[in-house]
């Protein structure tokens, strides 16, 4: 691992989306004929909306998948070895189906955990023409087998359990058998293990893996029908850490609670801001093992005549 790349920030990249992009993406997410608003782009009546999310496929995704090292050259290791740890992402303004942004990506931190490194890696998007910023996501990547190099010890991040209650909305959806085929255009991911069952073999698994960011827009998606009414430029952030993986044809479930805080490290059941509405929430497979977990969101209030959740 070198601590030197720490600080170092890419050259500016235009990225470019269209309507089409969007589309795909959604119908990736399990989207279809019931969301016509988000599947097509000219649906008569139907205006096209877009999941926030798709800016962690079709602009950090697409940003990375140029460089020459799946790290920013922060050590001598290769793809195979990464896992993701954690992803967080601030929302500055709405994600229209047409996008022309530059963005910037940093190194922002690596760290030893004893037995493996994390490279916290930062992205920021601003619109090519005013310069306003439309968001700012931060990937943390799990480096296995490279701990041990003397670095500093990952800051400390919040672990609080979901509240010792019910989920309050409850959203289950299962997935494709070729899933992540289908995801590997949408998500503008290539990588062979999500595709190659011979790959996924060779690294231990029972098949091609989901891809982490499918589910995380999964996830974004339920939120948005159950916290928003599907009013997505509501969604100011969203963070998630990585549990397990999830293969294809996974059923997938979405736990919500609504009106979340945190304190002390534990989330408790509130009243949120007249202004904002904090949820937390968590996907378990089939089998009840969370493959996201410490999930939380951030909604503006629910507006003037929007239907309630």
């Amino acid at each position: 691992m070198d601590l030197r790349r720490v600080g170092f920030e890419t050259a500016p990249r235009r990225i470019t989306w269209t309507p089409a992009d969007c589309a795909l993406y959604a119908l990736a997410l399990g989207a279809g004929f019931d969301d016509l608003a988000f599947v097509s782009e000219n649906a008569i009546g139907h205006p096209q909306q877009v999941y926030p999310t798709f800016v962690l496929a079709g602009v950090m995704a697409r940003e990375s998948a140029t460089w020459s090292h799946p790290g920013l050259e922060t050590g001598d290791y290769s793809v195979h070895q990464i896992v993701l740890g954690h992803v967080r992402l601030e929302l500055f303004g709405p994600v229209e189906p047409a996008g022309d942004v530059l963005v910037r990506s940093r190194v922002e931190g690596i760290y030893d955990t004893g037995r493996s490194a994390v490279v916290e890696l930062s992205f920021r998007a601003d619109d090519s023409d005013s310069g306003a910023p439309l968001f700012r996501a931060v990937n943390s990547l799990i480096v296995r087998d490279q701990g041990g190099f003397g670095g500093p010890p990952p800051p400390e991040r919040p672990t609080p359990s979901v509240p010792e209650r019910p989920p309050d909305q409850t959203i289950v959806q299962p997935t494709l058998p070729n899933q992540s085929l289908l995801y590997r255009h949408a998500g503008f991911d290539p990588h062979p293990i999500h595709v190659d069952p011979e790959i996924a073999r060779r690294a231990g698994m029972k098949g091609p893996l989901l891809h982490g960011l499918n589910t995380v827009g999964i996830a974004g998606r339920a939120l948005a029908q159950t916290v928003a009414g599907s009013q997505t430029d509501r969604l100011h952030s969203i963070e998630v850490s990585f549990a397990a993986p999830s293969f294809n044809g996974d059923v997938l479930t979405t736990q919500v609670w609504l009106d979340a805080r945190e304190v002390d490290g534990e989330i408790h059941a509130s009243r949120s801001d007249e202004d904002e509405r904090r949820v937390v929430f968590r996907i378990l497979n089939r089998d009840g093992v969370a493959v996201l977990d410490r999930g939380r969101a951030l909604f503006s209030a629910l507006g003037p005549g929007a239907p309630a959740p």
